[in-house]
This record gives C-alpha cells, sequence and structure tokens, in this order.
C-alpha cells in the first residue's frame, strides 16, 4: 500500500489522468464486450433450438400417417431426409411403446443434446405442423433428434474473439485520442511549471502565450497581469529598500553623533573647568596638579572613547596563533581583579577537570578585549546590585570550548534582551554601549557564538563557544 502511495505521487497530472483513462476505458470495453458477446450467444443459442425444435415438430407432423400404416420405409426416408440438415447426427422414431420404428445416425458418439416432441393424432382442422398436444389428442409416437452444438460454438468462439478485437481497438483508439488531446491540456501546466520556476529564480520577464482553450486563454492573462503586478511591486520594494536603508544609515548617523556628543560633552565640560581654574593667579601648587591630573584623566577618557569607536567600525584583520585559553582567562582576570576588588567585586575563575586540552587558534589580543568586555559588564552589573562575585567558568563541550560569565546582577528586562548586542544600546548613563557589541564582532570573527540568559533579580549568564 506504501508503495502504491508513494508511486502515485511521483505521477504528474497527466500520467494519473492517462492510467485513469486507459484503467476505465479498458474496464468499459471490457464489460461492453462480455455482455455483448454474452447476449448474442445465448441469442444464437435460443435460435439454434428453436430450429431443433421446429425440425422435431416438423417431423411428427409428417410421421403421422407412417406411424398409422407402420409404413416404415416412409418414416426411413424421412427420419434420412432430416438428417441431412446441419447438426443433425441422430434421428430416432418410435411408438408409443418405445418400440423403434426408424432410426438413422451419422455417428455412434454419445453425448449430444436432444429434442424430441410426441406424434399426434390431428384432424382437418388443426395445424399439422404445430400441434400443441392438447388434452384430449391421441399420441402415435414419439420423434427424437439429437444434434450437434459444436458449430454454434464455433460459432460462439469467433463471436467473442471479434468482440475481444473490437475491444481492444476501442480501448487502444480511445486510449490514443486522450493521448492526443490531453497535450492540449498539459502543455499550458508544463508551461506555467515552467514559466513559475523562471519567477522564482528572478526573471520576472517570462510571459505566457495564450493557448486554443478558453481556460488557457483565461489562464495565461491571469499569469501575465501577476507577473505585472510582480515586476510593479519589486520596483516599489527595491525603492521602499532603498529608502530604508537611507533612513537607516541617517538615523545610525543621528544616534552616532548624540552618542558622541554626549561622551565628548562631559569630559570637555570637565577639561574647561579645570582650566578655567588654571588661567587664576592665586591657586596653590595643590590644586594646580589636582586639575592638571582632571584635564590628563580625561584627555585619556576621550582617545579612548575615540579608539573604541574606530575599532568597532573598523576592526583590523585577525591574526591567529595557538592560544591557551586557560592562561588567557587567568591573566585577564588577575588583571581585572586589582580593579574590581578595591569595589568589592570579586572575579573567581572554575576550570573543568584540568588545565590541559584548552587551546585554540586565535587571534589573542582581540579575543582578550572581547573576553574582558563581557568581564567588565559583569562586574558592572553585580556592582549595581551589590553582588559579591563574578564567575569565570571553563569547560569543554565535544569538542567545543565553553566561556561562561555569570553574574550576580539585577538581571536583564525581557524586552532589552534582543538589543544588548546593539552599538550604542546600554542602560548606564555613563555606558556607550559599544562594549558587548564589539565583544559579539570579535567572537563570531572567530566563528564562535555568543548567548546570553537572564533571570530578574538573579543574574545574567553570558556563553562564548569556540570551536
Amino acid at each position: 500500500m506504501t508503495n502504491s502511495t508513494s508511486f502515485m505521487k511521483d505521477l504528474n497530472f497527466q500520467q494519473r489522468l492517462a492510467i485513469g483513462i486507459v484503467v476505465l476505458t479498458i474496464l468499459t470495453t471490457i464489460t461492453l464486450g462480455f455482455v455483448g458477446s454474452r447476449l448474442s450467444e445465448d441469442f444464437l443459442l435460443i435460435r439454434f433450438r428453436d430450429r431443433m425444435d421446429f425440425l422435431a415438430k416438423y417431423l411428427a407432423a409428417n410421421c403421422e400417417l407412417g406411424i398409422i400404416l407402420d409404413d416404415r420405409q416412409m418414416l426411413q426416408r424421412l427420419a434420412e431426409n432430416l438428417l441431412k440438415e446441419e447438426d443433425v447426427v441422430r434421428v430416432i422414431i418410435e411408438s408409443t411403446n418405445g418400440k423403434i420404428l426408424a432410426r438413422v445416425q451419422v455417428s455412434d458418439e454419445t453425448g449430444h443434446d436432444i429434442v424430441q416432441t410426441p406424434v399426434f393424432l390431428t384432424t382437418q382442422s388443426e395445424n399439422l405442423a404445430f400441434s400443441t398436444g392438447k388434452s384430449g389428442q391421441q399420441i402415435l409416437g414419439r420423434v427424437k433428434i439429437y444434434y450437434n452444438t459444436t458449430g454454434i460454438e464455433q460459432l460462439s468462439r469467433q463471436l467473442h474473439l471479434r468482440y475481444a478485437g473490437i475491444t481492444l481497438l476501442i480501448a487502444a483508439g480511445g486510449i490514443t485520442a486522450f493521448l492526443f488531446f490531453s497535450k492540449s491540456l498539459t502543455s499550458p501546466l508544463e508551461r506555467l511549471i515552467e514559466a513559475a520556476q523562471d519567477i522564482s529564480q528572478g526573471n520576472l520577464e517570462v510571459k505566457l502565450s495564450e493557448g486554443s482553450l478558453p481556460e488557457t486563454r483565461k489562464l495565461a492573462r491571469a499569469f501575465n497581469t501577476m507577473t505585472k503586478a510582480l515586476k510593479q511591486s519589486r520596483k516599489d520594494l527595491e525603492f521602499t529598500y532603498q529608502q530604508l536603508i537611507q533612513q537607516k544609515a541617517l538615523a545610525e548617523i543621528g544616534h552616532f553623533a548624540v552618542t558622541v556628543a554626549h561622551e565628548v560633552k562631559n569630559p570637555l565640560g570637565i577639561i574647561k573647568g579645570a582650566l578655567d581654574i588654571l588661567k587664576k593667579p592665586d591657586i596653590d601648587q595643590e590644586t594646580r596638579m589636582t586639575m592638571i591630573e582632571y584635564v590628563d584623566d580625561e584627555v585619556m577618557r576621550l582617545d579612548k572613547l575615540i579608539q573604541d569607536f574606530l575599532e568597532l567600525s573598523r576592526p583590523r584583520p585577525l591574526s591567529f596563533n595557538e592560544v591557551n585559553l586557560y592562561q588567557m582567562l587567568s591573566d585577564i582576570v588577575e588583571r581585572m581583579n586589582l580593579e574590581w576588588k578595591p569595589k568589592g567585586i570579586d572575579i573567581k575563575l572554575e576550570i573543568q577537570d584540568n588545565e590541559t586540552g584548552f587551546t585554540v587558534q586565535a587571534d589573542e589580543d582581540l579575543l582578550t578585549r572581547a573576553v574582558s568586555n563581557i568581564i567588565k559588564n559583569a562586574c558592572e552589573a553585580s556592582s549595581q546590585h551589590h553582588g559579591p562575585v563574578v564567575k569565570v567558568e571553563l569547560s569543554k563541550n565535544d569538542n567545543e570550548t565553553v566561556i561562561r560569565v555569570i553574574d550576580t546582577g539585577k538581571g536583564i528586562k525581557q524586552k532589552d534582551m534582543n538589543r544588548i548586542f546593539e552599538p550604542f544600546f546600554t542602560t548606564r548613563a555613563e555606558g556607550t554601549g559599544l562594549g558587548l557589541a564589539f565583544a559579539k564582532r570579535i567572537i563570531e570573527a572567530h566563528m564562535g557564538q555568543i548567548t546570553v540568559e537572564s533571570e530578574k533579580g538573579k543574574g545574567t549568564v553570558f556563553t562564548v563557544l569556540l570551536g
């Protein structure tokens, strides 16, 4: 059942229709042929038996005188004359007590069909040839005619063969006619399929020619109208897309300009205030040095901000070397603890099994900065929520190395989950929103993957997968 269903699924419209027509034509012609041959055969047999019955009655009517006179020569001649009839093989005339008065035959074979009729004593007013044997008539004897059905059987077989031949001719003619006319039905569908394939490949210049049938003309017109509408829709979509690109570019430029202005404004304000103080002639040396340190710190802050923008917009090509991730993370954690332990944040490195087996091909400098940005983000989140620990876990998962950074902050809002890796997106007033965007770009450049999981009030987990 499954194989037949699969076979039918592989057939196209024309093949399925052809199979249906062939089966229907064959079944119809076979049925009509069988019924026709059976009816013809029955008709021939009935007519054949009627003929034999007529011969028997005819012989019985002519035997009446011979039986009355007991003229056996006469009866013999009558029997011999009847034997000349086609298919008659034996004739017997007998008396009422079963005594054979005349007997002739062409063979001694048995098993032939038989028809028998009584011989009545008739009057002048009665039909001598077709007496019905009404009650009161005297029976003089009996006529038996044995006949052979070989001829009628041969005729029936010939009739069957002719019907079979006619059936095959009708079936072949019907199938041929179907194949001829079905082409006019399936050709438009084939052209439609080819045109649809061309359209799927981007060719909207396809145009279907109208066929000879009203349905195919309607189909071609509808298809051509559709392609025309698609061409116009593509033009409108391209125009709209170009407009969106321009608007998005302008929006990003505006966002960039606002972010830069905001980030630059605060350091410039501090620098200007420090310079105003330095211009005063009566300031002491300690104040002077403090103001100079402020100016130096803000200049460095501006330089770092500009450097971050440049790195995000124009990352340098990666230089791959063999890197021990355990050693790299140990250095990062040790260095960042110098900054964050005094602020109450303890960064801990946890490793699966042992320190070996964590070597990958990577650009150590860029990967270090990317992971540092993730850990820094975790430390800032934990410090806002007074979380004491940030964990960095290193493990293996099949052929991948897994780095997990877990903070104890307040978590990320669900509405912000899809935006945390966007440039300039940040939930902190002093942030630039570039750290995580830079980290994601560098990790993906290493053919890695970074994901985030967060639950409100339970912190956030960043997972980095490296091959």
